[in-house]
């Protein structure tokens, strides 16, 4: 009967970059209290995070290979690590962390005649070994990464095709990693359209949504007397706007304590992990709460999940995102 399955849970991870870590801590909790994800859902980081987590089959065997990797001879760090180096203090997302690279000229010399800070090649020798060549249908679990079309402004939700294309489409943050040519196309970072990916697990079979978001919170204005900190403002308050939109899809959300972590220095992000465990811990009575409620709800036939993918369908959440 309905009623005495256990109801699914479907885990949303969030972009944030090195504060992403903090999504292996969340699957540790959830494995150890026996509420191990059915489906995963990632934006940028979320998506190499879930993509490693459902291709090693464990929180712990993807937490050891990511460590292997960040502090090994093959991680090719030099572009990203000269810019966790650059005096850019703790800016409040992307946008932020960016102007003040260019204030003080970081990114003009790379940015002028290329597409991004990081070379196309670099970032395809990270993927490829922090990923192995596999179809996302293959997974051991279903598998959805976000990215955004730069050509149409459209979402685009892969459920299917090659994992490492998926994942290298999700994470290309805007003048940092290379956009990705896929089909027509031109791919970047999920983050764009789907801060925190609790859309696309509207269209798999889930009961609960949990959404992790490592962002931080929008900080108090600062003096805006130039355009560009103007524009940058601009950025953080659309994006703030977009990540409590999708918030609502989320039965339950979970934000570690990562404001502090560099963004882009991921040998150093390792206390990310704890703080993500941290949070998921504390989240753990509300999450089964949640459970009980959906279990409630699958009994008299009102499910929430089944209410929100009704006006998911009918546009109430912005026009829906291209399935492939």
């Amino acid at each position: 009967m309905a009623w005495l399955r256990t109801p699914s849970i479907g885990l949303a991870l969030g972009g944030g970059a090195a504060r992403g870590l903090a999504h292996l801590g969340v699957l540790e909790v959830l494995e150890e209290a026996g509420l191990r994800p059915a489906c995963v859902a990632g934006t940028s980081i979320g998506a190499l995070i879930g993509g490693i987590w459902a291709t090693t089959g464990t929180a712990e065997a993807a937490i050891d290979k990511t460590q292997a990797f960040v502090t090994s001879p093959d991680y090719r760090k030099a572009e990203l690590e000269y810019l966790s180096k650059a005096k850019l203090g703790q800016p409040s997302g992307w946008a932020a962390m960016i102007a003040r690279a260019m204030r003080q000229g970081v990114f003009y010399s790379r940015t002028f005649l290329n597409q991004s800070f990081v070379s196309q090649e670099s970032y395809r020798h990270n993927i490829e070994h922090l990923l192995p060549d596999v179809a996302i249908e293959d997974l051991r679990v279903p598998f959805a990464a976000v990215a955004a079309d730069l050509l149409s402004g459209e979402s685009i939700v892969f459920r299917r095709g090659s994992l490492r294309q998926a994942v290298s489409a999700s994470g290309a943050v805007p003048g940092v990693m290379p956009p990705q040519v896929w089909d027509g196309r031109l791919l970047s970072d999920g983050a764009l359209v789907d801060k925190i990916p609790a859309r696309a697990l509207l269209s798999m079979p889930v009961d609960v949504i949990v959404g992790v978001d490592v962002s931080t919170e929008l900080a108090s204005a600062p003096n805006m007397k130039r355009g560009l900190e103007i524009i940058t403002r601009a950025n953080q308050v659309t994006e703030w706007n977009l990540r409590h939109a999708r918030k609502v899809l989320c039965d339950v959300m979970v934000r570690p304590r990562v404001q502090h972590v560099n963004w882009l220095n991921f040998i150093t992000a390792r206390p990310a992990i704890g703080l993500g465990r941290d949070a998921m811990e504390s989240a753990l009575p509300e999450l089964r709460r949640r459970i009980r409620e959906a279990r409630v709800r699958a009994l008299i036939g009102r499910s929430r999940i089944q209410l929100a993918r009704r006006m998911y369908r009918r546009g109430w959440f912005g026009q829906p995102p291209i399935e492939v």
